[in-house]
Parts: structure tokens; sequence; C-alpha cells
């Protein structure tokens, strides 16, 4: 698995995987505005960190990584319909 720092958070897109920390995350938003800006990513699943992180620009060039050949495409939910007999 090969990891490449990310120094310029304009690169982040939600179908790319990331790693910060040992998890994997997924890119979702941008929090905040002017200096405060905050960018938030979620784990993927089956990860054992299940809440969102938010890191900001200088937080995100020291510890998130994009993991290389790796993207991340949201399961399709399908949405069951039971009916009951009255």
């Amino acid at each position: 698995m090969k990891l490449d720092p990310v120094y310029d958070p304009k690169t982040l897109t939600q179908s790319k995987v990331y790693m910060v920390e040992g998890t994997r995350y997924r890119y979702v938003r941008i929090d905040g505005s002017g200096k405060n800006i905050k960018y938030v990513f979620s784990p993927l699943p089956n990860q054992r960190k299940t809440k969102e992180i938010s890191l900001n620009e200088t937080r995100l060039s020291i510890r998130c990584q994009e993991v290389q050949g790796m993207t991340y495409e949201a399961s399709k939910e399908q949405t069951v319909v039971q009916m009951g007999l009255l």
C-alpha cells in the first residue's frame, strides 16, 4: 500500500481513500470559514474508529496521507418495503 502525503487541501476528493493515524477515512466536507477551516473525514466501514474527525490545514499536512490505487464508492442503499397483512 503506497501512501502519499496530502500537502494541498484542494486535492481532497470524496472518492479517494485517506489514511489518518492508521485508520482509513473518506473526505466528507469543509466546516468553518476564513482561518478556521476544518476538513472533515468519516471512517470507512469495518474500521475500529466510528466517529468523524476534523483536521485543520496544518494537521492535514502532517497526519493525512492518500492511499494510492484505492477509491471509495458509497454503497447504494436499497429501500426495502415490508408489506404486512392486516
